[in-house]
């Protein structure tokens, strides 16, 4: 039987030198095999070369970014210390002239309360000096449901027309109807805040109105999917459901 073989002849246009080299066949798979496993061994060498430069130059960023967010920080604190000396200094003054100051700014963002009662002089405020969730919707309300992960809101029960009040100071991107809540009012806040009221039985805001927290904003209905007039709210924190109870205290 003839061997299978593959000859490979080599000459030059120039010289009458002829090279020829004749191999078997298992001979040549064996070289292409051989010459497929470095090509990938060349590939998957460069990718992992383009990666490592690639997190090289990321970890370079990351830690030109650390450098200024520190060196801010440290700005930041700094700033504390000198307000805190001022106010130290203005109380003094106040103390020595017999001079009343105003109430601080309440800070809204320290424990969270039931803020159906607001203190007097807050009324004065300016819009935006309670800028995130703090008020509860609801004066008299009865908690049906909490927050599950199935449920991404908390229910309030309450009679048929009570005011449903803005949780902050914010402003209103939609109001509509839902096929599930019914009529609804969806307010936006700072911080990445939003706030989202359902089962109106009425809406006193259109979109793109401002309001100030605890103002009116709509009644309590059972609009929608609903058995029983209940005020369904929602408070988002960057486009993401949260429990509201970790923001107010019901």
């Amino acid at each position: 039987m003839a061997r299978k073989e593959v000859s490979f002849i080599v000459t030059s246009n120039y010289s009458p030198y002829i090279f020829k080299r004749t191999l078997s066949r298992s001979a040549v798979f064996a070289l292409l095999i051989l010459a497929g496993l470095l090509l990938i061994i060349v590939l998957v060498a460069l990718v992992l070369a383009g990666s490592g430069m690639y997190r090289l130059a990321r970890l370079s960023y990351f830690e030109h970014r650390n450098s200024e967010l520190e060196a801010e920080f440290a700005k930041v604190l700094l700033l504390r210390q000198r307000l805190a000396r001022v106010e130290e200094q203005e109380k003094k003054m106040a103390e020595m002239l017999g001079v009343k100051l105003t109430p601080p700014p309440v800070d809204w963002n320290s424990v969270p309360f039931d803020s159906s009662v607001m203190p007097e002089w807050t009324g004065a405020e300016v819009w935006g000096s309670r800028p995130i969730p703090v008020v509860v919707p609801l004066e008299r309300y009865v908690v049906s449901r909490g927050f599950t992960s199935s449920h991404r809101g908390i229910d309030l029960a309450a009679q048929s027309g009570t005011p449903v009040r803005a949780s902050a100071d914010g402003v209103v991107t939609d109001c509509g109807t839902d096929s599930i809540f019914g009529r609804f009012v969806l307010l936006c806040h700072f911080q990445g805040y939003e706030t989202y009221y359902g089962h109106l039985k009425e809406c006193k805001v259109a979109t793109g109105d401002t309001v100030r927290a605890s103002q009116t904003i709509g009644t309590v209905g059972s609009s929608g999917r609903s058995s029983a007039p209940h005020l369904h709210f929602e408070i988002r924190k960057d486009r993401k459901r949260i429990d509201p109870t970790g923001v107010i205290k019901f």
